[in-house]
C-alpha cells in the first residue's frame, strides 16, 4: 500500500517537472488574465471585448502552440493530432478568460 503511494508520488513529480509548456502556458494565460481584469476595470462593452479579445497574446499564444506541438510530437503524436491538441488547449483557455469577462459583467438581480 504504502510503496503504491510513493509510486504514484513520484510519477506525478515526474510528470510536473517533464512538462514542458508550462512556462508557455503560464506566459500566455497571464497575458489573458491580464487584458480580462483590465476589459472589467475599464467596463469595457461586450462587443469591443469580443472585437479586441481575439487579437490580444498572440505572441504567448504562438509561443504555447509550439510548446504543445513539439511535446506531442515528442510523445509520438502526428503532427496533425499535436496541432489539433494545440488548438484546443488555445481555445479552451480563451473560451475561460472570456467566460471570467462575460460573468464579470453580467448584471447581478437582486
Amino acid at each position: 500500500m504504502i510503496s503504491s503511494v510513493i509510486a504514484m508520488i513520484a510519477a506525478a513529480t515526474a510528470a510536473q517537472a517533464s512538462d514542458t509548456t508550462r512556462a508557455a502556458r503560464e506566459a500566455f494565460t497571464a497575458c489573458l488574465r491580464s487584458f480580462v481584469s483590465q476589459s472589467i476595470e475599464a467596463r469595457k462593452e461586450v462587443s469591443a471585448f469580443e472585437a479586441e479579445f481575439p487579437q490580444q497574446c498572440t505572441t504567448q499564444e504562438a509561443a504555447f502552440r509550439e510548446a504543445v506541438i513539439r511535446r506531442d510530437t515528442a510523445m509520438r503524436a502526428t503532427r496533425a493530432s499535436a496541432e489539433e491538441s494545440a488548438n484546443l488547449e488555445i481555445e479552451d483557455a480563451r473560451a475561460n478568460f472570456s467566460d471570467r469577462f462575460t460573468v464579470a459583467m453580467t448584471p447581478r438581480s437582486n
